[in-house]
């Protein structure tokens, strides 16, 4: 079974759509889109340089801010290549905890 851990708090993103976390010696980031939590690496798999915090959603993705690779949320799928696909995380909220888990 797949072990939940406590990585942030929901008031995290009470006046953003995003936070950056981090988790198991990674930097993860959590967006929020319509009441529906996502986490994703935050580096871009492309340079390894950027970071996804800082880009662009766009619909349930993310475009990187250097080169505008865009990372599906749902799984981590890049549209310009398969190559640059990234790691998303299963997320769970409770009681106003956000938990991580890795995706299966």
């Amino acid at each position: 079974m797949t072990a939940f851990v406590e990585v942030a708090h929901i008031d995290d993103l009470q006046s953003k759509d995003r936070v950056r976390v981090e988790w198991d010696g990674r930097r993860v980031t959590i967006f929020k889109i319509e009441e529906k939590f996502y986490a994703i690496l935050d580096t871009c798999p492309h340079k390894k340089t950027a970071p996804l915090l800082r880009g662009t959603l766009d619909g349930v993705g993310i475009k990187c801010p250097n080169h505008g690779f865009r990372f599906d949320l749902e799984t981590g799928q890049c549209a310009v290549s398969d190559d640059f696909n990234t790691t998303v995380f299963s997320v769970k909220v409770e009681d106003g905890k956000i938990f991580l888990a890795p995706r299966n």
